[in-house]
């Protein structure tokens, strides 16, 4: 059954936006009216920007941007490679910054905190490394940290050939979480699932890039910094919320947490696991919502 609160969110109006990040067309969702004029307007809403982890796209944050719009002006992207945004022949992790970057200046928002799940939440730890001058304050949303700067080997390239259902109910039943967990609610499996596919002449096919992370380039030339010391050099408030039972927050995981984010901005949600909004939506929800006032009281 779905829940009431759910099927309301969804509801909710929002509008579809793009913009041209390095030659490639990234979309946006929105679903806070923007002020007539943004540069003058000393009363418009804070920004606030949803960045969804790998193999999952916009529409991941369907039923959780909603609940905010009332304080915020609330966005969420599909990074390059996901979603409704263009594939391209080479990925890099500054290309995914810069693109939540010109994002954010193309919906004009003003004062924005950056959420990012998992691989997402890499790419928003590293805007905000990059660029925390230019934002309130970021959340990592189950996003690992470690001290270590391992070497990372690209995995093969997968098949080329795009696999096609001849309807959408077929290709949503191949629809699987990565990485992979148990989810008791359905409902939103099921929603994701439908909103990961698109048309084409062959019939449906998933939107994600099968190949991003073969396709991810290395960056020797920046140089920088193990996740958890990009954090600790990060110029605007870093903030945490973490699964109780995700497989990626271990106990030494936690202390390096708790090592370098402040206690009172970092929540972990009970009966969790690594798709945290997923399993506990509500408690998602609240916690991001405490959150968001530590960090903008942090800031102010």
């Amino acid at each position: 059954m779905v829940p009431t609160w759910f099927s309301r969110y969804l509801a909710s109006p929002s509008t579809d936006y793009t913009c041209t990040v390095a030659g490639a067309a990234i979309a946006y969702r929105r679903w806070s009216t923007p002020p007539a004029d943004p540069s003058s307007s000393t009363r418009a809403k804070p920004g606030l920007v949803f960045v969804h982890g790998y193999g999952a796209h916009t529409h991941w944050w369907d039923f959780i941007a909603p609940a905010f719009q009332e304080d915020f002006n609330v966005i969420a992207l599909d990074l390059s490679g996901a979603g409704d945004s263009e594939h391209r022949q080479q990925y890099s992790a500054s290309q995914f910054a810069a693109e939540i970057m010109t994002v954010i200046d193309h919906a004009a928002l003003i004062s924005p905190i950056v959420v990012g799940h998992s691989f997402g939440g890499a790419m928003t730890r590293l805007a905000g490394y990059l660029h925390g001058t230019s934002l309130t304050g970021i959340v990592l949303v189950d996003s690992l940290l470690t001290k270590h700067r391992g070497s990372r080997t690209p995995p093969k390239m997968p098949r080329t050939k795009v696999r096609h259902y001849p309807t959408l109910i077929d290709g949503a039943k191949r629809f699987r979480l990565r990485p992979p967990q148990r989810c008791a609610n359905k409902f939103i499996l099921d929603h994701i699932a439908m909103t990961s596919l698109a048309h084409g002449r062959d019939g449906y096919y998933f939107k994600l890039d099968q190949a991003l992370f073969s396709k991810m380039a290395d960056e020797p030339e920046h140089d920088f910094p193990n996740s958890a010391s990009m954090v600790s050099q990060t110029n605007c408030p870093v903030a945490m919320i973490y699964g109780e039972k995700s497989r990626f927050f271990p106990e030494d995981i936690v202390a390096l947490v708790n090592e370098v984010i402040e206690d009172d901005l970092q929540l972990s949600i009970p009966n969790a696991e690594h798709h945290v909004f997923l399993d506990q939506p509500q408690d998602f929800i609240e916690s991001l919502g405490i959150l968001l006032v530590r960090i903008a009281s942090d800031r102010s």
